[in-house]
């Protein structure tokens, strides 16, 4: 018996440090696919990074990318839930600085252990002006969620470290995350001035 506390000990410990696995994405039927298009008429659907994805307080919904030339960043990233917009992603730093060249993958992982999962992203950009004109390079985004009900874009900082150098995938950019500080990932707490009654 003495011999097997050790063993369950380490199980224990290596359970509560193991990183939550990424959410199960699967790819929506033709009809779901078709009134994505639909509701996103004038815009251009990434069909193949497209995703339907149960997640924690938010539900089953679908990631749907676009790109809208008539605006600036254009690149949209959205859930979709019961054929209506739920959410649209705030646009990265990277959003705003360089040319979308294309959007390249998504990832619904609990990164900062609430329970919920965040949303990760990699895109990648093709400057034609400055020091890294002509040189395409990948940015990740961190989406934070409040309790699943909404998302909120990681502080400055988190990305800065992330993006140092660019990232190949997301999946060193999961491993990135596992060395920025816990407290930088928590989402604010909002308190309530009044009290309940």
């Amino acid at each position: 018996m003495k011999a097997f506390v050790p063993v369950l000990l380490g199980l224990c410990l290596l359970g509560a440090t193991a990183q939550a696995k990424p959410a199960k994405q699967r790819k929506p039927t033709s009809r779901d696919l078709a009134k994505v298009k639909e509701l996103l008429t004038g815009r251009e659907l990434v069909p193949k990074k497209t995703f339907q994805v149960a997640l924690k307080g938010a539900g089953t919904c679908l990631f749907a990318p676009a790109m809208d030339y008539k605006v600036s960043p254009p690149l949209q990233l959205h859930l979709i839930q019961g054929g209506q917009i739920a959410h649209t992603l705030a646009s990265t730093k990277a959003d705003k600085a360089w040319p979308v060249l294309r959007f390249e993958n998504v990832q619904f992982q609990d990164v900062n252990e609430d329970g919920f999962e965040d949303v990760l992203t990699l895109t990648r950009y093709l400057p034609v002006v400055g020091p890294r004109a002509g040189k395409a390079f990948n940015q990740a985004g961190v989406y934070l969620s409040k309790q699943g009900k909404a998302f909120e874009l990681a502080p400055p900082e988190v990305h800065e470290t992330l993006n140092q150098s660019p990232p190949s995938s997301l999946g060193e950019v999961v491993k990135r995350l596992k060395k920025v500080d816990r407290q930088k990932l928590a989402v604010p707490v909002q308190v309530s001035a009044t009290p309940k009654p």
